[in-house]
């Protein structure tokens, strides 16, 4: 009597604990959407929001995934599951696709590293296309949606850390076309960038200063550099030469670096640095808030310094 007793009980729990985890997923409603189709590739979106959530119009992170312009999921499980931290904290989220022409890339192509930079650049320039075209859908369902146009921040992973700050950094250009696919003026809100670079001639400058800017990079990243790999004048620029732009603009941001840290830091702030990306969320409402701030967050072993990154060692890492 008293085993079944004790059955019944842990079938009980069980049961609860299957039920409260159920009602946890209720609460996050997912939907997709198709925002454009292009050449065959079909582009969508998915928005999680809150069910229960009331009240007024809610602030937008537009997510773009990483994959190095080659693939990538906008629904990888890392990033549901920080999607759902957000949404939990009164925001919608948006995970967009966008197109990778490096997908088909053959070593056969890449004969120079001119050719490779060539190549990279057309990968780039698509993924912000679509990014921005992704942002003006979100603009355009914000009444349907319930969320505010004016608070949209753009948030991306690896490749998509590119994507997102290379948005912002067009936005900022004089006469760059992208600006037409959106409304004029508009910037996104704050950028979250988890292992991004810009690809420019020359190391970035701004025409016009950027919305505040949280980079998250590790100092011995080989996919994506920390600090340049350049070809001549053109390449990327990673999140401590970015940093150092804007310092001489005296622009509101945020570098977060990690020594010793590689790629990792692509996803592991998703998990591990909740606070520091809501700390900076939170202080996009008022600009007096806004610091510059530089973190560094030391491990055990001898410190790496910090050193060029030729695009030779770039190909090889991402080929």
């Amino acid at each position: 009597m008293h085993r079944i007793k004790l059955l019944l009980i842990a079938i009980i729990v069980f049961v609860s604990a299957g039920m409260a985890m159920a009602a946890g997923n209720e609460l996050v409603k997912k939907e997709t959407f198709v925002f454009a189709i292009e050449q065959g590739d079909t582009l969508r979106m998915d928005k999680y929001s809150g069910i229960t959530t009331t009240g007024g119009s809610r602030p937008v992170v537009l997510f773009a995934f990483g994959g190095g312009f080659k693939g990538g999921d906008r629904a990888t499980p890392t990033y549901v599951a920080f999607f759902h931290k957000l949404v939990e904290q009164g925001y919608t989220v948006v995970s967009t696709d966008y197109r990778t022409t490096l997908a088909s890339l053959s070593l056969s192509q890449v004969n120079s590293a001119g050719a490779f930079v060539s190549l990279l650049q057309d990968a780039i320039a698509t993924a912000t296309f679509d990014f921005c075209r992704a942002t003006r859908f979100v603009i355009d369902h914000s009444e349907e949606w319930n969320i505010d146009s004016e608070r949209i921040v753009a948030c991306g992973s690896s490749a998509g850390a590119v994507t997102v700050l290379q948005a912002e950094y067009m936005l900022c250009q004089q006469g760059n076309p992208m600006k037409e696919l959106l409304p004029e003026g508009f910037h996104y809100a704050g950028v979250v960038s988890f292992a991004g670079a810009i690809a420019s001639v020359g190391q970035p400058k701004w025409a016009q200063a950027p919305c505040p800017i949280l980079m998250f990079h590790g100092d011995a990243d080989r996919i994506v550099p920390y600090e340049k790999a350049v070809f001549g004048d053109v390449g990327l620029w990673g999140s401590y030469a970015i940093c150092q732009a804007l310092d001489q603009r005296d622009a509101p941001h945020v570098l977060y670096s990690v020594n010793q840290a590689g790629h990792e830091m692509a996803e592991r702030p998703m998990r591990e640095n909740l606070w520091e990306i809501m700390a900076f969320l939170s202080r996009l409402n008022d600009e007096n808030l806004m610091r510059i701030r530089h973190i560094k967050e030391q491990t055990t072993g001898e410190e790496v310094p910090v050193k060029a990154y030729s695009l030779e060692e770039y190909i090889k890492a991402n080929m």
